[in-house]
């Protein structure tokens, strides 16, 4: 399992993602929200992302029997007394942890240990496997995907082609569906149907947060819960995975190619599915300025992909789309 006591910069949207919207300096060019019109230089190592996201820190609900083992380990050689009762259990510390405080902590002799040095100790340990799992499982492989992507697309002239890296390729799309600044629709609205009208006006004290960020216990919640599924998704696992083999089995993907002058942007949110004027549930994710994924129910073939030139029109209407589920900014290529 990762640890790690440094803190680090998780990326909401992955960096090799964002690279083709990169110049060759990594310069991408951004319009956030609450600037309309104006395109500011961002590096893509400095956006869509925020410190230490997707570790795993003591006093996190979502902590297994093996995290508190690791993150409570300094405790070892310790006597723990919570509310009057010695505890080794280290879950139990991990329940307990917001109220650290009030427990007394005695050396093996006796004498009392200082406290505040243990606390920061730790504070310091960080459970990483999320970040390590998805990059040696999906990050690590999505550059080389794309230079495929890249040959085969737009060296076809057919309307179909044979599939190619399918379980990677709608793996990759639903993980990044929830993944981005908004996550998956359903989630989204289930986590504010339950936490609406009352945890979401709890305030958690600064010093108290899980992250600077989450100001709220519904922040935290869904903090948490995101975590949880998305730690199970890498295991090969839980909901997350769960409906990715079902998108196998029942849908398949079109490529759309922008043949300019307008290119497809992409945004913090760059997987997701919408519903088109005719009701049908659509998935989009840009591949890069000129290649749109689209997924949608399977065709009578489920081995091929279809390919389509699509008019300027079009890709300004899927640009459209596109900055509609923008929550914070929007990424524009750099041609």
């Amino acid at each position: 399992m990762a640890t790690t006591t440094q803190a680090k910069y998780h990326h909401l949207i992955p960096r090799t993602y964002m690279s083709a919207w990169a110049n060759q300096s990594g310069t991408l060019k951004v319009e956030f929200l609450n600037n309309p019109g104006v395109l500011e230089p961002r590096n893509k190592d400095n956006i869509a992302g925020f410190t230490d996201y997707h570790s795993i820190k003591a006093g996190m609900p979502i902590c297994t029997q093996s995290d508190t083992d690791i993150i409570f380990s300094v405790l070892t050689d310790y006597n723990v007394i919570i509310d009057g009762q010695i505890v080794t259990d280290t879950r139990k510390m991990n329940e307990s942890f917001y109220d650290f405080d009030n427990w007394i902590i005695t050396r093996k002799n006796g004498t009392l240990a200082r406290k505040k040095t243990l606390k920061d100790e730790i504070q310091k340990v960080k459970i990483k496997d999320i970040e390590a799992n998805w990059s040696v499982k999906y990050e690590n492989k999505w550059g080389e995907t794309v230079s495929e992507i890249e040959n085969i697309i737009l060296n076809t002239t057919k309307p179909e082609i044979p599939s190619f890296s399918k379980d990677y390729l709608m793996k990759f799309f639903v993980a990044l569906d929830w993944r981005g600044f908004q996550s998956n629709k359903q989630f989204e609205e289930a986590y504010k149907r339950i936490t609406q009208g009352f945890l979401d006006q709890v305030i958690i004290p600064e010093d108290e947060r899980e992250l600077p960020f989450l100001e709220t216990i519904a922040d935290e919640f869904r903090h948490d819960l995101l975590l949880k599924y998305y730690r199970l998704f890498l295991e090969d696992n839980g909901i997350i995975y769960e409906y990715a083999e079902t998108c196998l089995k029942k849908t398949g993907f079109h490529f759309f190619v922008a043949d300019g002058p307008t290119y497809f942007d992409t945004c913090d949110s760059p997987s997701f599915v919408f519903t088109r004027p005719d009701r049908a549930f659509q998935g989009i994710m840009p591949i890069t300025p000129r290649i749109l994924l689209s997924q949608g129910k399977c065709t009578d073939d489920s081995n091929v992909y279809q390919v389509t030139h699509i008019s300027n029109q079009a890709v300004e209407k899927y640009n459209r789309i596109i900055q509609s589920h923008a929550t914070e900014f929007v990424i524009h290529p750099n041609n």
